[in-house]
């Protein structure tokens, strides 16, 4: 009996040492491909809106929630949601806080790599407002030598350097003005002017202003004052805007 036993341990052993190993090769690409919406997803992307540009920047994913901020003419909207896997393609869906006359649901959908997509928005609220189509583009970003599509560049007034002018990564601008009362004399109350800004050209940017009292034209292309250095390679130091001209800060 004890020899009985012994043989069919044996046996059994045998068996399950000669049974292949479970096949986890059609598990293991799916758990990498899908950290792309992790590492890939975050960035900023720019869609032409039909009355300038919008950017989206998504800073926070971890495969299912989404969360990132818009900006467009400087209205900045706090954006929440999900991403989910649709065959080879990405589709994200956020929303707006709901709380602005202009908030609205955004269905986008991405390439593999988020390298580009397309998407709409839809209103909230505001039945007067009509859904948008339109495509994106993930933006790269350059520094003073405006290498990218969007930069990081501070700029002070040259006439008393009281007033200044900021381009963000994310797409969106920041003038400070203090109106000039005379040759040394500023308002005390500041004007702060936001927007988007887009590289028309090597030397241009077109900035989409928010509605304001100081620029009769709310989109307009500002020329950037610019030099090469003695390897040929072009930078860009300042920028003129109707009779401001400001230049590289501190």
């Amino acid at each position: 009996m004890k020899l009985l036993s012994s043989t069919l341990l044996a046996v059994l052993l045998l068996i399950f040492a000669c049974k292949p190993a479970a096949n986890n090769t059609n598990e293991q690409p799916a758990a990498n491909d899908d950290t792309l919406a992790v590492t890939k997803l975050p960035g900023v992307y720019m869609g032409d809106f039909g009355n300038g540009n919008i950017y989206i920047t998504l800073n926070y994913s971890n495969g299912k929630q989404v969360a990132g901020y818009n900006v467009h003419k400087g209205l900045r909207r706090n954006l929440r949601g999900e991403v989910k896997r649709d065959n080879d393609n990405w589709v994200v869906t956020l929303t707006e806080p709901g709380d602005h006359p202009f908030d609205g649901k955004f269905a986008l959908t991405f390439d593999h790599q988020f390298a580009k997509g397309k998407g709409t928005w839809t209103p909230l609220n505001n039945t007067s407002l009509k859904t948008k189509s339109f495509d994106l583009q993930r933006t790269e970003q350059g520094d003073y030598t405006m290498t990218g599509n969007t930069f990081s560049m501070f700029l002070v007034e040259t006439d008393g350097a009281k007033s200044d002018f900021a381009f963000d990564p994310d797409g969106s601008c920041l003038l400070q003005y203090y109106e000039k009362i005379n040759d040394s004399t500023f308002a005390e109350q500041m004007i702060k002017v936001k927007g988007t800004y887009q590289k028309a050209t090597d030397s241009t940017v077109t900035i989409n202003w928010e509605k304001n009292t100081l620029f009769k034209e709310r989109t307009n292309t500002y020329k950037l004052k610019g030099d090469t250095d003695s390897d040929g390679k072009r930078y860009y130091y300042g920028i003129v805007i109707d009779t401001l001209e400001f230049v590289q800060g501190p």
